[in-house]
């Protein structure tokens, strides 16, 4: 009978596919079952209100009243503990926490010591899963989706020199604990990957991403220099507001610059793997120092 590995899944569809994918490499380079707990994560879950997005069938799931007992158990003793070890060992599990980490630990890689394993964290690194990269970039790819608006920008990025301007504010998390996602994104970065683009790309089209339009009309006023280019606008209040859609829609996208949000990362992730010769210029104020590979860093 293979070991176990359960892994607590929260956060957006961004940070939950950073988080399955660590997971199910974990399982095949330690030939262990992985078993989803999607439910403690998002009831807990009282400032963004998160849901469970994952687009995954057949996915086994942990039996959700033990999970949270376990989680309940570990936060309660974390509090007042403060546990400073990377494994922590609670009722016959290895808990392994990777969330007070801002780099890629290798060394959760090997689990042949432990019996069974309790994942949580974020692993925002493709290193969590380059072992099995193909198979599980081939497995968590997006699907074509049904709203035609997607399709009509779509077309409109396979026939430009496609480049996608993807902007985060974190609008709904309180300014106090930003600092836990890095933090904004500053103009600078912006100006620089302009003018890289600009530079190197003949007659580029822009594709603006962002939460709401005048988040858009506020970085269009701040690089005039953009009004010179054709302008596409998708933001979750002209109807672009799914996720998986987000991500299918950018993979299309043939040169990014993307703020720090993993769902941008997943969509110029999926980019990266479709076309050649493309540039991606990544914020350097996510989390974990590692999310960004080497080749996109301004």
């Amino acid at each position: 009978m293979k070991k176990k590995i359960y892994l607590y899944m929260c956060g957006g569809l961004g940070n939950q596919l950073f988080q399955y994918a660590a997971a199910k490499n974990l399982s095949l380079i330690n030939d262990r079952e992985l078993y989803i707990d999607s439910i403690t994560g998002f009831w807990t879950d009282f400032r963004d209100f998160c849901r469970f997005e994952l687009n995954k069938k057949n996915l086994r799931q942990s039996k959700i009243k033990f999970i949270i007992i376990i989680y309940i158990i570990y936060r309660f003793l974390n509090k007042f503990f403060k546990f400073k070890k990377l494994f922590v060992n609670l009722f016959g599990y290895t808990i392994i926490d990777e969330t007070n980490l801002n780099y890629f630990e290798k060394k959760i890689k090997n689990l042949s010591k432990f019996n069974k394993v309790y994942l949580i964290g974020y692993f925002q690194s493709e290193k969590y899963f380059i072992d099995n990269k193909k198979k599980i970039i081939t497995e968590l790819r997006p699907t074509a989706p049904k709203n035609k608006a997607y399709h009509l920008i779509k077309s409109k990025m396979l026939k430009s020199n496609s480049v996608s301007l993807c902007i985060r504010l974190h609008e709904t998390m309180p300014s106090k604990i930003r600092y836990k996602v890095g933090g904004l994104t500053t103009n600078e970065f912006y100006k620089k990957s302009i003018k890289k683009i600009i530079k190197k790309i003949k007659k580029p089209e822009f594709f603006i991403f962002s939460t709401k339009k005048n988040n858009v009309e506020n970085i269009l006023k701040t690089f005039p220099i953009l009004k010179k280019y054709k302008i596409n606008i998708i933001t979750a209040d002209l109807g672009f507001s799914d996720a998986y859609d987000n991500i299918w829609l950018l993979s299309y996208c043939k040169n990014h610059i993307i703020s720090n949000s993993t769902l941008y990362w997943w969509g110029a992730y999926f980019s990266k793997n479709k076309y050649k010769n493309k540039i991606i210029c990544c914020a350097n104020n996510f989390h974990n120092i590692d999310t960004c590979p080497d080749e996109w860093k301004i």
